[in-house]
């Protein structure tokens, strides 16, 4: 691959680094990272970590761009992460700048604009809830922001409030969320594996994205539908490298809701499945080289977000447990509704990793609240 042979880092960009950075060192790669924590995992994983401003949905454009002419010089290419949706034109400028190793700006544009996707999966004739411009209300509609990320930007539509520029309207279906991860040429796919997505919703933001679980293994019939379906996608929209393709599975049917161009948050849980690096799989596939399938079972795994109930402060001294990562250093302010940290675990099936990641999760959160660790004179700054 192109680094192994010249020898230069990839950077790594994304609002969470982390998960990026620790598939390449799995691989033995090394990486330049650019995100919005810095945190102490992400700082020892890579060679140089560094924090940037970030708005609402995505970085600040101005330093973004000043950091990556910094570096230009210093890396091989940027594989991008979650951060970039909302505004291809930044991804844009960056190739500008330094390569981009993975799915190019136009392309970006094209899959996270919601009605140019759906007017492709109906050109494919696969199934998709419908899409509107102008405001739908009640029970049987969702409220959108394109290229969002991270199910917060996901609300019922409701007709209380004019509703922010680059909104969309989709059509409500029911199902088991689910994710297909593969790994595209720009003419078809070869499928990574299945992982079952859960919400960790609130009142005001009730589809923000939780955790994922994974492999779950689907009915060989439906399976090979959806299989069929990636493989279409890829090869009409000239996807590479990783891509997840998100859906609600009903029975023997699905619902196509998105396409995530770039690696997803299966990551932590697929990488290494059916001895695969997905760091690997990406580089090669940009080359043109796709993997062949691989059946049988493999270990399951989950990973599941922890949100702070309120406002806290990592104290010092606090000992992370070992099945944590994504962790903030001591001092580090996490706003309510913040992530703290991510969970992990593995289990015999995707469903036993998932009630065991549940299970880590409260007792993180457990370990941090004053009230239930018994030792308030250590921890009473970590709950405000």
């Amino acid at each position: 691959m192109t680094p192994e042979r010249k020898g230069r880092p990839v950077l790594v960009a994304a609002l969470s680094g982390r998960a990026l950075a620790a598939a390449a060192r799995r691989a033995g790669m090394r990486t330049i990272v650019l995100d919005r924590f810095a945190d102490i995992d992400t700082a020892r994983l890579a060679t140089t970590c560094i924090t940037l401003l970030h708005g609402r949905r995505g970085f600040s454009r101005g330093p973004f761009l000043a950091a990556l002419r910094g570096l230009r010089n210093q890396v091989e290419g940027l594989v991008y992460g979650a951060g970039f949706e909302h505004d291809p034109t930044l991804l844009a400028d960056a190739a500008s700048i330094v390569p981009i190793l993975g799915n190019p700006p136009e392309i970006v544009a094209a899959v996270k604009d919601p009605f140019r996707f759906a007017d492709l999966l109906a050109r494919l004739d696969l199934p998709h809830p419908p899409v509107r411009r102008d405001a739908a209300t009640g029970p049987g509609w969702l409220r959108k922001s394109a290229g969002g990320s991270g199910g917060t930007h996901v609300l019922r539509a409701t007709p209380k409030r004019p509703p922010p520029s680059g909104t969309y309207y989709q059509k409500a279906v029911t199902g088991r969320s689910v994710s297909a991860a593969f790994v595209a040429d720009g003419r078809t796919a070869c499928l990574v594996g299945f992982t079952e997505q859960w919400t960790s919703g609130t009142a005001a933001i009730p589809f923000r994205y939780g955790g994922c679980a994974g492999p779950v293994r689907l009915p060989p019939r439906l399976a090979s539908a959806v299989v069929a379906a990636c493989r279409a996608v890829a090869g009409a929209a000239r996807l590479v490298g990783l891509n997840s393709l998100d859906m609600l599975i009903d029975g023997s049917g699905f619902h196509i809701l998105e396409v995530n161009p770039r690696p997803g948050a299966s990551l932590d849980v697929l990488d290494g499945i059916h001895g695969w690096s997905l760091w690997r799989l990406h580089r090669e596939a940009l080359d043109g080289t796709l993997p062949r399938p691989r059946g049988g079972s493999a270990a399951a795994r989950a990973a599941q977000v922890v949100y702070a109930p309120r406002r806290c402060v990592i104290p010092d001294g606090f000992a992370w447990p070992a099945w944590s990562t994504d962790r903030g250093r001591p001092g580090t302010v996490i706003g309510r509704g913040e992530p703290i940290c991510t969970v992990m675990a593995g289990g015999t099936t995707a469903a036993h990793a998932r009630h065991r990641v549940e299970i880590l999760a409260a007792r993180l959160l457990a370990r941090l609240s004053p009230s239930t660790t018994g030792a308030p004179h250590a921890q009473e700054a970590a709950l405000a």
